[in-house]
């Protein structure tokens, strides 16, 4: 509930939707929905508030989702290949995807439950294990399943990275139902000198401790050298919140499962809070008026790292963004592991492994309430003193859902709100019945995942697909591009019983395509083709959930011909 110096007026007054006709279409939308929440019976079209450009560029406010009947849409990206993604032996789409991960001619596909889709109670069958699957990605526009592997039963395979020079994969597995305490909470360490068949080496035990998200940060001066950052998110959340842990030579060098750094804003900052209902926007919760949360969660949904390691991007479930100085626990340096915020001097002693950079607990950019979402994702650009940071609103029945932000870091300890990034499902105005936030149409338009380059960055953006955006004027980000494919006809089991889109995982850039899984539909292969295409490198694997691939920042017109 702390905004932090500037905070959200400061949004507010710097912006104004940026011209005068921008705040003009939208007031006049907004108008008409009033009118229409007021029992106007005008028609759903005259609702519906909508960005005022047709065509690409367009600020701040993205390209509205066409109607599922009317799908695909596609705006400056080329559809090279595609894969339903089906179950082993299967050749339908499988649905409930993961994450994905790349390592040279193999692609893996993570599953969001704990079981096979399409196995259990429901289905009058035995809950079979979940499997990752791989697929043979030499041919780009054939991506082929030509394998797979089980992992946990009734523990998800939510998060993986790949290290492809190292032959490593690293699947981050959480509870999800069924099992005892302690198990099914674990890093699982795979060693795939040949991708086709991974052989696990090592795991990282989180004991009764749910992870959520992590970023894997590779040591650039000493390249065998990695840390594990882990949120620890969901079920009985115990702090601390943050929890690093090294892995040396992997696959199979020395890892522990006892971190080597922790950090919670805990206790001066409890992981629950209450919080009056009163604080959050009735246009919140339109669908569900006595939905208003007492109580707020504080505790770390993920977080991002500097590439020299020195500086850690938090991103706290209600608590907002902050940024901690890790330069001791990058550099080797004898550092103190925990960090706990008893009060404004916790973090002020300059041997904690990891610091809060401003002191007070209260210094955060934190938007709920007033606003219904939790803040999801914080990602530096590179070579740039920005920080771009979205939230998410999951469910059907929750629109307005979340949107995108941009924020200053040039002065660290006190980020400044920029710019606004978001679609027009994303607007209050548009959550009515029969409107595109209808919970009838069984659909989500938060945004999920990035890929960040110094001017471009590439989201997936759940049912609004995947969305490209130019960055290079902060202060007007441009959408440039859509991808929203038409949803298969059969899946095995839909994610929440649904038939439309769900682009959820990391965009990843291998050699020049863009390779992104949607949960319910599959896997789809694209070629960028809009403006500053010629920023997107055409060889190597570049990843924002890693820092070790991350692309240099490049000057306009410095990278390589556009297709």
């Amino acid at each position: 509930m702390h905004h932090g110096t500037g905070g959200l007026w400061l949004l507010v007054a710097h912006l104004r939707w940026l011209s005068l006709l921008l705040v003009a279409v939208v007031g006049l939308g907004e108008a008409r929905a009033q009118q229409a929440m007021s029992g106007s019976g005008r028609p759903a079209s005259s609702r519906l508030v909508d960005t005022p450009f047709k065509k690409a560029p367009r600020p701040i406010i993205g390209a509205m989702r066409v109607p599922r009947e009317s799908l695909p849409q596609i705006e400056n990206f080329q559809l090279m290949g595609y894969s339903p993604l089906p179950n082993p032996g299967g050749t339908i789409a499988r649905g409930l995807n993961g994450p994905i991960g790349i390592s040279g001619n193999c692609l893996y596909v993570g599953s969001r439950v704990g079981r096979r889709p399409g196995t259990g109670p429901a289905f009058g069958t035995p809950a079979l294990p979940p499997d990752v699957l791989i697929v043979d990605i030499s041919n780009p526009r054939k991506p082929t399943v030509v394998g797979s592997f089980p992992t946990l039963l009734n523990a998800t395979s939510r998060e993986l990275r790949t290290i492809p020079d190292a032959n490593t994969l690293i699947i981050m597995n959480f509870r999800e139902t069924g099992l005892d305490p302690g198990e099914g909470n674990n890093y699982q360490i795979y060693d795939i000198t040949d991708c086709r068949r991974p052989v696990l080496k090592q795991t990282i035990s989180l004991g009764q401790d749910r992870p959520h998200e992590f970023f894997l940060w590779r040591d650039p001066k000493e390249r065998t050298r990695f840390l594990i950052y882990s949120s620890i998110h969901l079920g009985e959340v115990h702090e601390p919140s943050v929890r690093v842990f090294e892995l040396l030579s992997p696959p199979s060098g020395p890892v522990s499962s006892t971190p080597v750094a922790t950090f919670t804003l805990a206790p001066a900052v409890p992981h629950q809070e209450p919080v009056a209902p009163s604080e959050y926007r009735d246009d919140h919760f339109i669908f569900d008026p006595g939905g208003k949360p007492s109580v707020q969660r504080n505790n770390v949904h993920s977080m991002s790292v500097s590439p020299d390691g020195s500086r850690v991007y938090v991103a706290n479930i209600h608590a907002g963004y902050y940024i901690l100085d890790s330069t001791r626990l990058a550099q080797k340096l004898p550092c103190k592991r925990d960090t706990v915020t008893e009060d404004e001097r916790s973090n002020t002693d300059p041997n904690l492994c990891l610091r809060k950079l401003n002191p007070d607990p209260k210094a955060r950019i934190d938007m709920t309430p007033p606003y219904g979402w939790t803040e999801h994702s914080a990602y530096a650009v590179p070579g740039r003193p920005y920080l771009l940071v979205s939230g998410e609103r999951n469910g059907t029945d929750t629109c307005p859902w979340s949107v995108g932000t941009i924020l200053d870091i040039s002065n660290e300890k006190a980020p400044q709100f920029v710019s606004r990034y978001l679609v027009p499902e994303n607007l209050e105005a548009n959550c009515f019945v029969g409107g595109p936030g209808d919970p009838a149409l069984r659909r989500e338009f938060s945004p999920h995942q990035q890929l960040v380059f110094s001017n471009l960055f590439f989201i997936s953006w759940y049912s609004a697909g995947l969305r490209a955006w130019d960055i290079a004027n902060p202060v007007l980000p441009m959408e440039v591009g859509v991808f929203v494919p038409r949803p298969a006809e059969q899946i095995v089991e839909r994610f929440r019983d649904s038939p439309d889109v769900w682009m959820w995982s990391h965009p990843l850039l291998y050699n020049g395509y863009i390779y992104v899984a949607d949960v319910n539909n599959g896997l789809y292969v694209l070629r960028y083709k809009g403006p500053r295409c010629d920023e997107v490198p055409k060889l190597g694997l570049f990843m924002s959930n890693t820092n070790f691939q991350l692309p240099p920042a490049q000057p306009p017109g410095a990278g390589h011909a556009c297709p």
